[in-house]
């Protein structure tokens, strides 16, 4: 390959690189469908704690289910994901990594998030409208 080759496709690879990276810009929100059921007002945040994250709907998911108790939402953590820690902590690394890994397409680090609503008799869980979410990811768009 001469050095004139190598040159051209260096330069046409970091244009192809500059475009990827404008048109999925990190840690930038997208948009999510107008929807009902739509929880925290548009994109949810995959990892952090407190209002707009995911774990956020968990916890307050839980306290809401009455799973006042470290232990209890442990317990009930394990049943849902089919593990069997004892660290509320690694439950949800495992939950907000499974998120990431599995919903997070553009990988900009916001899903969109939805209640549930009439399905508890296919999981037999009373919790379901507390515990459970619809996930899809963000758009983002095109520049």
């Amino acid at each position: 390959m001469s050095l004139r080759s190598l040159g051209i496709t260096l330069i046409a690879g970091g244009i192809l690189v500059a475009a990827a990276l404008r048109a999925t810009p990190a840690g930038e929100p997208g948009i999510c469908p107008s929807d009902s059921k739509l929880l925290n007002g548009g994109p949810t945040r995959v990892f952090g704690e407190g209002p707009g994250t995911w774990w956020g709907l968990i916890i307050n998911g839980l306290i809401a289910a009455g799973f006042d108790q470290e232990a209890e939402q442990i317990a009930y953590l394990n049943g849902v994901f089919g593990t069997s820690s004892n660290s509320l902590a690694e439950l949800k690394a495992f939950n907000l990594q499974l998120i990431s890994d599995v919903w997070d397409k553009n990988q900009n680090g916001y899903v969109c998030a939805y209640e549930l609503r009439g399905t508890r008799a296919y999981l037999d869980d009373p919790f379901i409208n507390l515990t459970y979410f619809g996930v899809s990811d963000d758009r983002i768009g095109k520049n």
